[in-house]
């Protein structure tokens, strides 16, 4: 049974004459009771109140943390997507700078084995030419020197003449 402050002020108790309670002091006494008892549910239900208002905030503290934590997970998992992003971007950079970098290297050795190439066919073109002249100032020399022989060969024969008719003069000169 629920007592409340009214069922107290009304109360009643039956009167005996064999020594019973003044009625004025337990009348009192009831009244003290109620007005305790009323001062004690407004209290109630004030702490009552303020404990549905605290209820309230900490509702509306947990929502509030939620979303934090919802936000803070939710920029967390954006965070580490554009930092897969960079990354990946930052990885495919460098491989189309490698790529390109080894692409200019394999040019510059093709073009070096080309260079080298074309170095050697020259090379091989003025060792040819330089043969060539070779053989041909060996040949102009092997001629001159048979021009040469020829020559002193014709200019000693001249001479021989010579000294031959020299000879015949200084004989037809000794005999006249």
């Amino acid at each position: 049974m629920h007592i409340t402050p009214e069922m107290i002020r009304e109360q009643r108790f039956k009167v005996k004459l064999s020594g019973g309670f003044d009625k004025e002091e337990v009348v009192n006494f009831l009244v003290g009771v109620a007005e305790d008892m009323e001062e004690i549910a407004e209290e109630n239900s004030l702490l009552k109140s303020e404990l549905e208002a605290m209820r309230s905030k900490q509702r509306d503290l947990e929502d509030i943390f939620l979303s934090a934590k919802q936000f803070s997970d939710e920029k967390k998992r954006l965070s580490e997507e554009e930092a897969s992003a960079t990354v990946a971007e930052a990885r495919n950079t460098a491989a189309a700078m490698l790529a390109e970098a080894q692409q200019k290297i394999d040019e510059a050795e093709q073009r070096g084995q080309e260079l080298e190439d074309e170095a050697r066919a020259r090379a091989r073109e003025i060792i040819e030419a330089s043969e060539q002249a070779k053989e041909a100032l060996e040949k102009e020399i092997l001629e001159l020197k048979v021009k040469k022989m020829n020559l002193f060969a014709e200019l000693k024969g001249v001479m021989d003449s010579y000294q031959n008719w020299l000879k015949e003069l200084g004989n037809v000169d000794q005999g006249r």
